[in-house]
């Protein structure tokens, strides 16, 4: 636990990929592990037979879990230097949830735009399309939970 290790990706699948360390010995870093931003298709960011570090974070019943973004500082970690409650940003869209979507103010730093502020869904996604940059106002902000939510527009 705790080792970085250099593996091949033996194979690729929409919740992670695998990872051979050595000879009859693989491990799955799961998609959530893969980077600090959000990760929708590993596809796009690897290739098999691609050679890559990770660091074992797990090793339970048999099987090795293992993370690429903990090789790589996390972006939370000196968000609150840069951010803070109240504060107008802008932020594009990255994905779409049950509960809104999902703004990003800077790479691996992401906060929920919630639906209730457009009434539906439909008139969220009318709103804020995906890809595009908007501005916002932060109204939650706590960096050690990694947990943010915004409001949009340039606020009062």
């Amino acid at each position: 636990m705790g080792d970085d290790v250099d593996g091949e990706v033996t194979g690729i699948v929409d919740f992670g990929l695998f990872l051979k360390i050595e000879e009859g010995l693989e491990g799955l870093v799961h998609i959530s592990e893969m980077d600090w931003s959000l990760v929708e298709n590993p596809r796009l960011l690897f290739k098999v037979n691609e050679k890559l570090k990770a660091r074992i974070i797990e090793i339970k019943d048999g099987k090795i879990s293992l993370s690429i973004k903990a090789l790589k500082d996390n972006p939370w970690k000196d968000a609150d230097k840069k951010y803070s409650k109240d504060q107008k940003v802008d932020a594009v869209i990255i994905k779409y949830n049950k509960h809104g979507a999902l703004a990003s103010i800077e790479e691996g730093v992401a906060g929920l735009v919630h639906v209730s502020e457009f009434g539906t869904d439909d008139k969220l996604r009318a709103t804020l399309e995906l890809g595009k940059k908007y501005p916002f106002t932060i109204t939650l902000f706590d960096p050690k939970e990694q947990k943010m939510a915004l409001t949009y527009g340039e606020g009062k």
